[in-house]
């Protein structure tokens, strides 16, 4: 399901939505103890999102991402804004960094232009509308 759904980190609850047709006797703790495995195998890796849930992702391709706290929308940040800041830094104290994680919250366009510039309701206030318990992934 990862590997179909690649450049949009899900939720073990999506996971077990999206193969519940293939396998309908799959449990939900058996998705979290096969992600939590994959990561432990280096397959996937666990991306942090406002919800404060474990999403997770095929390992490969280094991203980061911006959410919107109004509709949930996930956006690929294209580049990694962090990696020189990061090099400079180990020049300059001698440490080593092996991974960082950064993802940028706030409001998409689409949100703030319905509200005219102000932010939108924020979705820790109330998640209604979102069926499966994820924000749309928008971009590669």
């Amino acid at each position: 399901m990862l590997c179909e759904n690649r450049g949009r980190p899900l939720s073990p609850e999506q996971v077990h939505f999206l193969v519940r047709d293939r396998m309908p006797g799959l449990g939900l703790a058996t998705v979290y103890r096969t992600l939590e495995l994959f990561c432990e195998l280096g397959i996937s890796e666990t991306v942090h999102l406002s919800s404060g849930k474990n999403h997770y992702e095929l390992k490969g391709e280094h991203r980061h991402y911006m959410e919107c706290l109004s509709c949930g929308r996930i956006t690929p940040i294209g580049v990694c804004p962090v990696g020189e800041v990061l090099e400079r830094l180990g020049e300059e104290s001698g440490f080593l960094v092996t991974e960082h994680c950064m993802n940028l919250f706030g409001y998409c366009a689409g949100c703030v232009g319905q509200t005219g510039g102000r932010r939108g309701k924020s979705r820790k206030a109330g998640k209604e509308g979102r069926a499966s318990g994820g924000g749309d992934v928008h971009g590669s």
